[in-house]
């Protein structure tokens, strides 16, 4: 029996040793990229699990404050003194957003309470002066607070502050 020369052969074996090489490589390559993008699955999912689980708490708390009669949402609204110009849009939303902050501690209080609350809403609020909206500094007076299905509804006084 004769055993062919692999000399002619010799080609074959190294496009054959060339294509497996690259099937390994592009396996590997494949096999990262799989695995990066199932990472990124894992970690988002982890993400909106921890989303969830805070939802849900929220909206068990938000079921018990529905329940209770407690302040659940707080709506200011803006006056202007008589005889003045009326506040531009922006002015107007900045004000609200920062009354709506220093009034979010009274989210979560019985409605009950109002009448205590009132009085400390009007220490905290009487003449306070927000400053740098609009290049200009606005001061605040609280005229009426009313509690209406869980919702405070405060009105404020604004007008321009001039420092003395």
């Amino acid at each position: 029996m004769r055993i062919p020369s692999f000399d002619h052969f010799q080609r074959f074996v190294q496009a054959a040793a060339f294509f497996a090489c690259g099937l390994i490589v592009g396996s590997a390559v494949y096999s990262a990229l799989q695995n990066a993008q199932v990472d990124q699955l894992i970690r988002e999912n982890y993400k909106l699990q921890d989303e969830l689980t805070t939802l849900r708490k929220e909206v068990d708390q938000n079921q018990q404050r529905r329940k209770e009669n407690v302040i659940r949402s707080i709506v200011p609204f803006i006056e202007e003194p008589r005889g003045k110009p009326p506040l531009d849009i922006v002015t107007e939303a900045e004000l609200k957003k920062r009354l709506e902050k220093d009034l979010k501690i009274f989210i979560g209080r019985n409605i009950y309470m109002i009448g205590s609350d009132s009085r400390i809403a009007r220490n905290l609020l009487e003449q306070k002066i927000y400053d740098h909206i609009g290049d200009k500094d606005y001061e605040v007076s609280v005229k009426t607070m009313l509690v209406v299905d869980g919702v405070l509804q405060v009105w404020v006084e604004a007008k321009i502050h001039h420092p003395k």
